[in-house]
């Protein structure tokens, strides 16, 4: 199945690149999605992970909704999802 990926701010700038199209096996995870990721893009790896886990202050969306109100990361895709990720934007 294809799963599109849409990179914003640093991790866009780090990829070069606004999307990157996964190929991944039917039932694939969005943490196997991520990781797969890093496969291809390495340079996102310390963006999104520390010490192997997902940096904890990264939101991550399944077609618009936050993966923490189904199954987080473990959270199965279908073909022609779109996958992206957030840091929180915070000031005053």
């Amino acid at each position: 199945m294809r799963v599109e990926v849409r990179l914003f701010g640093e991790f866009r700038e780090a990829a070069g690149k606004a999307a990157v199209t996964l190929e991944l096996p039917f039932g694939a995870s969005c943490e196997e999605a991520l990781r797969e990721l890093v496969r291809r893009e390495p340079r996102l790896e310390e963006l999104l992970f520390a010490q192997g886990v997902l940096r904890d202050h990264l939101h991550v969306f399944v077609n618009g909704e936050n993966v923490n109100h189904r199954e987080g990361l473990r959270t199965k895709l279908a073909d022609g999802d779109v996958l992206t990720f957030f840091t929180p934007i915070s000031g005053g």
